[in-house]
């Protein structure tokens, strides 16, 4: 990585401007093209050196007051297949299977953002009735207590010499 890949990272750390082209605005930043921009990020997937650039969603500013870890118990062989038709709701911002731990039974995990509370459970009762889980919970937030995005070394200006 040269020191504008860099500086591109670590603007990456923080939150993209505002507006209808990011990377336009971004590429005003560092004295570069739009097309550098994507180009340099393109470059970077590919190298493995960058896994994805992906939104922190700050659900309560965009109108979804409720919000909830949906936890399920999938019939067997089956996580597979319900994880990939939850991610695909637009409800879901994330979805993930866990190895049960104790009594904590669980192993297919989704975070559902909705208006209301109601609005989650049905959704949640209603996915789990059509695809034969039994067991599921709904644990709804009451309080959030940090939401920040990854930073994985020092500041724009701050990168390695």
């Amino acid at each position: 990585m040269d020191a504008l890949d860099w500086m591109l990272v670590g603007e990456l750390q923080e939150n993209l401007p505002p507006g209808e082209n990011p990377w336009q605005a971004l590429a005003c930043r560092l004295g570069i093209s739009e097309d550098d921009v994507v180009a340099r990020l393109k470059g970077l997937k590919a190298s493995g050196k960058l896994k994805r650039v992906g939104a922190v969603l700050r659900h309560q500013n965009s109108g979804f007051a409720a919000n909830a870890m949906a936890v399920f118990l999938p019939p067997p062989g089956r996580t597979d297949e319900l994880g990939e038709k939850l991610a695909a709701s637009p409800m879901v911002s994330h979805c993930y299977e866990r190895v049960p731990c104790g009594e904590w039974i669980y192993t297919l995990y989704a975070m559902i953002h909705g208006r209301t509370e109601e609005e989650i459970s049905a959704f949640v009762s209603a996915f789990a009735a059509e695809n034969g889980v039994e067991r599921y919970d709904i644990l709804f937030s009451r309080e959030e207590l940090k939401k920040s995005s990854m930073v994985f070394f020092g500041r724009p200006g701050n990168e390695p010499g």
